[in-house]
C-alpha cells in the first residue's frame, strides 16, 4: 500500500470517527432536549389534570370526564388507576393496554409506538375513598420521526464528509509527497549513474522531508569526498608503487653488479670498495625500505593514536641522538624553560623532527662542507613552531613544494637520499592539522618551519 493511499485511508478514517463522534453528541443533546420538552408538557398536563381526573374517576360521571378531556393537550392521554385497575383513560390516543407506568417519568413501549409517561398518587378531592394512580402520557412517534429525519441526514453527512476529506488528504498527500517522489528519482538516478554530485534541491514540503532530503544531500556529499579519496588513495598508490619500484630498482641493480664482480673475481683487486659499496646500498636500501615503512604506516594513522606529547623532551632526545650520529655537525637547540605540550602522534612527531633534523645535517653543508645547523621550538600561542636553519645552499623558491612530495629531490640536495624526509614531514603535517613552510634562513640557508595548530 503506497504512503499516499495510506494517508487518504487515514485522513478519511479520522474524519469519519470525528464525525460519527460529533453526530453521536448532537443526536444525544437533540435527544435531551426533545425529551426535556415533553417532561415539561406532561408535568404541566399532571398539575392541571390530576385531581379533576381522580374526582371524574370517582364519581364517574360523563360530564366531569368531558370538562377534564376539554383541557388535555393533544396528544396527551390521562389514565386513572387504582392499583392495577384502570378507572379511567382520556384523550384521542390508545395505550393499547399498557400496564401502569412507574412512578415518575418513564417510557412505555407499546406494540407500533412508544410513549412517555409521568405518574403520581394522590388524594382524591373528595375524602372518600382510597388514593387513585394519575398517569399523563404522550406519544413519541412525532420525536421518533424527527430523530430519523435528522439520523438519515447526519448519515449523508458523514459519508459525504469522509469523501471529501478523503479526497483532501489524497490531493494534500500527493502535494506532501512530492519531495519525496524527487528523492526517490534522485536516489534511482545516481544508482544508474553512479553520479555523486546529484543533488535533490528540496526546498518545498513538510519540515520532515526537508530534514530526509538534506541528510540524504550531506550523504551524498560524503560519499562523494570518500570517492575522490578512494581515488586519490589509488593513484597515489599508483604513483608510489612505481616511484618505489624505480627508487629500489637502483640500489638493487648496483648491489647485484657488485656481487656478480665479487663472485666471479674472488681476488679482484678493489674487493674493499666494492664491499664498501654495497655496504652503502645496502644501509640506502633499508633506509628507503624503513621509509616506506613509515609512509604506509602514517596513511593509516588517524586521531584515535593520539597523545598528550612534551615536545621540548622530544626535540632535545632528537638533537641528542643526532649528535651522536654526527658528531662533527653543530647543532644548536632553542627550547623554552617550560614544556611545551601537544596532541599528536608520537611516533609520527619523532619520525619527523628526526627526519628534519637529518635532512638539514645532510644538506645544509656550507661551503667548507661543515653542517652547522639550528634547531627552534617556539610557542605560538595558540600554536607551536619548530623551525630547523641551516647555512647550506637552500632550496630555490621554484622547487619548495614539490620538493615537499615523495621521491623528489631538490637541484641543490648534497648527498644520497630518497627524496621521502621532507615527504614524510609534509604526511605529518597533514596528518596533525598543521603546515609546514620551507624559506630562506637569516644568513643564507633554508629554514624550514613545521607547525601545529
Amino acid at each position: 500500500m503506497s504512503l499516499r493511499l495510506r494517508v487518504a485511508l487515514f485522513t478519511a478514517a479520522g474524519t469519519s470517527l470525528l464525525m460519527v463522534l460529533g453526530s453521536l453528541a448532537v443526536i444525544g443533546a437533540f435527544r435531551s432536549d426533545q425529551m426535556a420538552s415533553v417532561d415539561s408538557v406532561l408535568a404541566a398536563q399532571y398539575q392541571v389534570l390530576a385531581q379533576p381526573a381522580a374526582t371524574a374517576a370517582r364519581l364517574n360521571r360523563p360530564r366531569l370526564e368531558e370538562l377534564a378531556n376539554q383541557r388535555l393537550v393533544a396528544p396527551a392521554v390521562v389514565r386513572v388507576w387504582q392499583g392495577d385497575r384502570l378507572l379511567l383513560e382520556l384523550g384521542a390516543e390508545d395505550l393499547g393496554g399498557l400496564p401502569p407506568a412507574n412512578p415518575g417519568y418513564s417510557t412505555l413501549h407499546g406494540e407500533s409506538a412508544r410513549y412517555r409517561a409521568f405518574s403520581d398518587t394522590v388524594e382524591p378531592a373528595l375524602a372518600i375513598g382510597r388514593a387513585l394512580d394519575i398517569e399523563v402520557a404522550m406519544s413519541l412517534e412525532q420525536v421518533d420521526a424527527v430523530f430519523e429525519r435528522l439520523q438519515a441526514r447526519l448519515r449523508r453527512v458523514v459519508v459525504l464528509g469522509v469523501g471529501l476529506f478523503g479526497l483532501a488528504g489524497w490531493v494534500a498527500a500527493a502535494g506532501a509527497l512530492a519531495p519525496l517522489a524527487r528523492l526517490r528519482k534522485a536516489t534511482e538516478q545516481v544508482t544508474e549513474t553512479n553520479d555523486l554530485t546529484t543533488r535533490v534541491g528540496v526546498d518545498r514540503g513538510p519540515r520532515e522531508v526537508k530534514e530526509l532530503a538534506s541528510s540524504f544531500e550531506s550523504m551524498l556529499a560524503r560519499l562523494q569526498q570518500a570517492d575522490l579519496q578512494r581515488e586519490e588513495a589509488l593513484e597515489t598508490a599508483r604513483t608510489f608503487a612505481a616511484a618505489a619500484a624505480h627508487e629500489l630498482r637502483t640500489p638493487i641493480t648496483s648491489m647485484g653488479a657488485n656481487l656478480e664482480v665479487l663472485s666471479s673475481h674472488p681476488d679482484v683487486g678493489d674487493r674493499e670498495s666494492l664491499v664498501e659499496d654495497l655496504v652503502s646500498e645496502h644501509r640506502r636500501l633499508v633506509g628507503l625500505l624503513e621509509a616506506l615503512r613509515l609512509l604506509s604506516r602514517g596513511d593509516l594513522t588517524g586521531p584515535e593514536a593520539f597523545e598528550d606529547v612534551d615536545l621540548s623532551d622530544l626535540v632535545e632526545q632528537t638533537v641528542a641522538n643526532a649528535r651522536r650520529r654526527s658528531p662533527s655537525a653543530r647543532i644548536t637547540e632553542v627550547i623554552p624553560d617550560t614544556p611545551i605540550i601537544a596532541r599528536g602522534w608520537p611516533e609520527g612527531l619523532r619520525l619527523m623532527i628526526d627526519n628534519l633534523v637529518a635532512n638539514a645535517i645532510t644538506h645544509g653543508r656550507n661551503s667548507e662542507g661543515q653542517s652547522e645547523i639550528t634547531v627552534e621550538l617556539v610557542d605560538e600561542t595558540p600554536g607551536t613552531a619548530l623551525i630547523i636553519t641551516d647555512r647550506g645552499p637552500g632550496i630555490p623558491a621554484t622547487e619548495r613544494d614539490a620538493v615537499l612530495g615523495r621521491f623528489v629531490r631538490g637541484s641543490s640536495a648534497q648527498g644520497a637520499g630518497s627524496g621521502l624526509g621532507l615527504a614524510l614531514a609534509a604526511q605529518q603535517a597533514r596528518i596533525h592539522g598543521g603546515s609546514i613552510t620551507i624559506g630562506d634562513a637569516p644568513g643564507g640557508g633554508a629554514a624550514v618551519a613545521f607547525r601545529l595548530p
